[in-house]
């Protein structure tokens, strides 16, 4: 399942040749947030994971997967309500079909998260060793 367009929508993008940075839309009505959390809607981490994945995979118009999730680090919390666009910055390079991706997601001078990833398109992770 995907989330782009549905539980996200991108307003804006601007690409250089390693960064990308995303400028996105959380539909604070998403029924995710009905479960996480009644009345006070928090985005969770795994979507944002997943949002990243889904933001690459636009960019190099590829489907991609996660093959090492090298760390991730949340340091507040997203709610829609309070912050319903924040942005989406992706450094990365690629070494044998293998894509090291750098991500902050932020909103002006607040941190949301700090991840780093390795990413390869669907369908090769077999190939990979």
């Amino acid at each position: 399942m995907t989330l782009k367009d549905n539980f996200f929508t991108i307003k804006s993008q601007n690409v250089t040749d390693n960064n990308a940075e995303f400028r996105v839309k959380l539909n604070a009505g998403n029924i995710v947030y009905q479960a996480h959390f009644p009345n006070n809607p928090i985005t969770p981490g795994v979507c944002l994971i997943q949002i990243a994945v889904e933001l690459f995979g636009f960019l190099k118009g590829e489907n991609f997967s996660i093959k090492t999730l090298k760390s991730v680090k949340f340091t507040a919390p997203i709610n829609p309500l309070e912050f319903p666009k924040i942005d989406f910055s992706l450094d990365f390079t690629e070494n044998e079909n293998l894509w090291q991706v750098k991500v902050l997601v932020k909103e002006k001078e607040i941190v949301f998260a700090k991840m780093s990833m390795v990413a390869v398109m669907r369908g090769r992770q077999s190939e990979v060793k």
